[in-house]
């Protein structure tokens, strides 16, 4: 419901790029797949004792490495595909894209590892309390920064 009114506020820009909206739904989806499975392993490593409190910035940074491998990756073959689907309009959407997806995906393996240590070290069980709140989270900074660097990169000046 935030993410939709997150795209109400950036509507101008969608009414002068609508080729924005057809990568809504990627960024969205990828980022919740890297968050929800950086979750699932951390959630996962607290039950069998193989993260702990001691180790978390070291498997913290690890979830980030992998964040970042795959951000580069689908960020570059995203932003060609833009690039090639939308050949008629600016061939910075290639970078918007590739870009925010890049940003979407690191953003999210980071918050879907910080947060079940957060909820583990105030004794929430992460199981529980981690999902709804990372999907969420990553939906609605994965859109505000996929319009803002459109904002930027497209519409400067």
């Amino acid at each position: 419901m935030l993410a939709a009114f997150i795209i109400g506020v950036f509507d101008g820009l969608l009414e002068n790029a609508i080729a924005l909206a057809a990568f809504i739904p990627v960024i969205i989806g990828m980022g919740g797949n890297v968050g929800t499975q950086s979750s699932t392993i951390i959630v996962r490593g607290l039950a069998t004792g193989r993260v702990s409190f001691e180790n978390s910035i070291k498997v913290l940074l690890k979830e980030m490495r992998v964040g970042l491998i795959l951000g580069l990756l689908y960020g570059v073959l995203l932003g060609v595909f833009a690039i090639f689907q939308f050949i008629d309009t600016s061939p910075l959407l290639g970078l918007v894209v590739g870009l925010s997806i890049c940003i979407s995906m690191i953003l999210a393996a980071t918050i879907g590892s910080l947060v079940p240590l957060v909820l583990n070290r105030f004794e929430i069980d992460p199981a529980i309390a981690t999902g709804p709140f990372v999907t969420t989270a990553i939906d609605i900074i994965g859109v505000t920064f996929y319009f803002l660097i459109a904002r930027a990169l497209l519409f400067a000046g």
